[in-house]
């Protein structure tokens, strides 16, 4: 029997199912028994989570086209890729130095695509 119940964190902690930060304030699961707390989102069993992530496809990169790497991204425990911008970056081009002048272009580029105006 699962004793998990749900609160509200009065400390920050880490999530015991995807080792990510549970900042204070947010709901979240907190079992008596073992004094671990995890995201709310993780009570969902393994096979559960599984059958998730393969309906929902892997996002491109807003500014190359390549996939974006959301399996690992830092936010991917907390990423609902259905509800979320389609303009997410990819590690290869955040960590070039222009980056936000990179992702300024694609916008500029893409909107006029969609606007089929001079921008």
């Amino acid at each position: 029997m699962s004793d998990w119940m749900p609160l509200a964190v009065k400390f920050k902690g880490k999530c015991a199912e995807c080792g990510n930060e549970i900042p204070q304030g947010e709901r979240a699961l907190w079992s008596k028994s073992t004094k671990a707390i995890k995201h709310v989102k993780c009570e969902a069993p393994a096979s559960e989570k599984k059958e998730k992530m393969q309906e929902v496809p892997e996002l491109d990169c807003f500014v190359c086209g390549r996939p974006a790497g959301c399996a690992e991204c830092g936010f991917e425990a907390d990423c609902d890729r259905q509800a979320v911008s389609q303009a997410c970056i990819c590690s290869q081009c955040l960590e070039d130095k222009q980056a936000f002048a990179n992702y300024q272009q694609a916008f500029v580029e893409k909107a006029r695509n969609v606007a089929k105006v001079k921008i």
